[in-house]
């Protein structure tokens, strides 16, 4: 059932609490009607009375699975992600690193046509949208925050005067932080944590699982997040002490854990991590790479 936060405006529950291949969605309801991230509830998201903008936080299909439901409306994206939107190939540059199994690749884009319940893909996008850009509805104002990390392109949204963040993947579950494909990036997403970190807001809207945070609780959930990204760091630092392979420093799980041994499909997204792990510690000269070996400086 939607809650409402503020006059007119509607957090939408994502199904099985807001989790993979869902996400909590939020409705605006004013002179022009804007539904963010349009993939919580089918149901919910048909019974809306008026939709005039889709706003999405970034391309990732549980962000935006239900569009099929909104043809004729409007979508906004930004600016980096908007090829993704609209052809499979562009898409795939961003998911996947150049020199990855073809085949992986193929039977992800099958999955995901599959969760977006469509046989081809391509969305057109209206709206190229870019940091700190206004969007005005009437009563509200949205604030566009670039927030890279998560994806290239990813967002987060501002809503004046209600101070409300809708802070989409920067989602503040236990398990951190996730930068998972070639266009991700770990320093990125620390950097976007610093940049977001001086908002106070009344509430913060995330996609995934709790969805609705005091804004009381906000400056935790930041710190959080940062020491779960650094913890990441200082574990692979630490077993550089000896020359390592890519392959020997992926074994370890430092992302997933114990759910890598249990789900070979985390594999590639775990190494995607270690890769942008290894590519800043490199950039702050903390290691080096001689031949196909990994050290500490």
């Amino acid at each position: 059932m939607p809650q409402e936060l503020a006059e007119g405006i509607f957090f939408l529950p994502g199904r099985r609490g807001g989790r993979y291949p869902y996400c909590n969605s939020l409705y605006i309801q004013d002179e022009r009607s804007a539904l963010f991230d349009p993939a919580c509830d089918p149901k919910e998201l048909k019974a809306l009375a008026q939709v005039d903008l889709i706003l999405l936080s970034h391309f990732h299909s549980d962000h935006i699975r239900e569009l099929r439901l909104f043809p004729e409306v409007e979508i906004a994206i930004h600016k980096r992600e908007a090829e993704a939107m609209k052809n499979v190939q562009a898409l795939m540059e961003l998911i996947f690193f150049p020199d990855e199994d073809p085949r992986e690749k193929e039977s992800w884009i099958q999955r995901k046509k599959r969760e977006m319940h469509t046989s081809d893909w391509g969305f057109k996008v209206q709206h190229l949208l870019k940091d700190g850009q206004l969007l005005h509805l009437g009563k509200y104002e949205i604030q566009i925050l670039h927030t890279p990390g998560h994806t290239i392109g990813h967002c987060c949204f501002w809503i004046k005067p209600e101070n409300i963040l809708f802070s989409a993947d920067i989602d503040f579950t236990e398990f951190g932080p996730w930068y998972g494909n070639a266009c991700s990036s770990a320093e990125d997403f620390f950097l976007s944590l610093k940049k977001i970190k001086s908002l106070q807001p009344r509430l913060v809207i995330t996609a995934h699982e709790q969805g609705i945070i005091p804004g009381e609780e906000f400056p935790a959930r930041i710190q959080d997040f940062q020491r779960i990204l650094l913890e990441r760091e200082e574990k692979i630092l630490e077993f550089l002490a000896q020359p390592r392979t890519l392959e020997q420093i992926v074994e370890q799980g430092f992302i997933y854990g114990e759910f890598l041994k249990k789900s070979p499909s985390l594999r590639p997204p775990e190494k995607r991590m270690i890769i942008h792990h290894l590519n800043w510690l490199e950039k702050k000269g903390m290691i080096k790479k001689e031949k196909e070996l990994w050290q500490r400086t």
